[in-house]
């Protein structure tokens, strides 16, 4: 490795180092039984980045530098482990602070309070960005609405997603979540197991369609809007921090939210018998699903639904499916 600085140069500023270089040089510490810096030095790495490295490792609960210059090395399994949890507390401690500095950013700026933080966002990578933007800074709530929609189906399939890990604010508490999903997702193969693994992580979960746009919003405070379901680039998205504009989004949700059938994963877990069966159709029926939705949803042949559907229509007196479900909900059976 070269070194940083020309021999006797009197200099000794700090300089920077990258994640790599710290990793290499902690991977020589634990590599030895009684490492120092005269040690690595003599294994071939340059004095001054060594020293650096091992005041980083400090501050890091790493390595423990003792008032002589000695060194103590905490076994890995447990120092990372500890540094790594303090790091992701810090880290949610900045997210939560995000919205307030955009406020001193736009102030500073003299960005007028009425469009302040309200911008464009065009593309998939921009909408996912901006909605980890606000959902890290997520104190109490956030509310979802999702269409059918290339970001949907993104957010849902990504095989890196843990939909069963619970989303907590910075001081590591859970966030209530409550989404409502068109109910056409379900035809895509792999979105209800991603469903019911997300209600395994805390989300309710609500379906019911058409869905027109999609949003997420969070604390009343913030929102991501975007139209994947019309344009598939993202394009005419919004990140919205205008009040007014928030709080009619959050009334959208909270009457659709009251339309919307709540996705039962006990009734799904027993839907082989014919009355727990039944009463999902007719949920479903409720909130318009097809056929085909019905059927990727049970997991039975289409034929069963048209029968089913169709025993269910004639019992409640029904000529339309509409009818069934207005029937169904008077007689409390959805």
């Amino acid at each position: 490795m070269q070194t940083r600085s020309p021999e006797g140069c009197a200099d000794d500023a700090r300089f920077p180092i990258s994640e790599e270089e710290i990793s290499f040089v902690y991977m020589g510490i634990i590599g030895q039984a009684n490492p120092s810096v005269t040690s690595l030095v003599a294994s071939g790495m340059d004095r001054q980045l060594v020293e650096q490295a091992a005041l980083v490792l400090h501050t890091r609960g790493l390595v423990i530098i003792g008032p002589d210059g000695s060194w103590e090395v905490p076994a890995p399994d447990i120092a990372l482990p500890a540094w790594a949890a303090d790091t992701e507390r810090r880290a949610r401690a900045w997210r939560a602070t995000a919205s307030e500095l955009h406020q001193v950013y736009a102030a500073a700026r003299q960005v007028q309070s009425a469009d302040a933080g309200n911008r464009d966002i065009g593309s998939l990578a921009d909408i996912a960005s901006a909605t980890a933007t606000i959902t890290a800074a997520a104190n109490k709530e956030i509310l979802c609405i999702r269409a059918d929609s290339r970001r949907t189906r993104q957010l849902l399939l990504d095989p890196y997603n843990s939909h069963k890990e619970l989303f907590r604010n910075a001081r590591g508490e859970a966030i209530d979540i409550r989404a409502i999903y068109d109910h056409a997702v379900l035809d895509t193969p792999g979105t209800l197991d991603a469903l019911r693994e997300r209600i395994i992580g805390g989300e309710e979960v609500r379906l019911m369609g058409p869905v027109h746009f999609s949003t997420v919003i969070v604390d009343e405070s913030a929102a991501v809007v975007e139209f994947s379901n019309i344009d598939p680039s993202g394009h005419g998205s919004l990140l919205v921090r205008n009040k007014a504009f928030v709080t009619a989004l959050v009334r959208i949700m909270n009457t659709l939210w009251a339309l919307a059938v709540p996705m039962a994963t006990e009734m799904d877990r027993d839907a082989g018998g014919t009355a727990s069966r039944d009463a999902v159709i007719l949920k479903l029926m409720a909130s318009g699903a097809t056929d085909s939705t019905i059927t990727r949803r049970l997991g039975i042949s289409h034929r069963t639904v048209e029968r089913r559907v169709r025993h269910l229509m004639d019992s409640l007196g029904a000529e339309t499916r509409f009818q069934a479900g207005v029937e169904a909900a008077r007689q409390g059976l959805v």
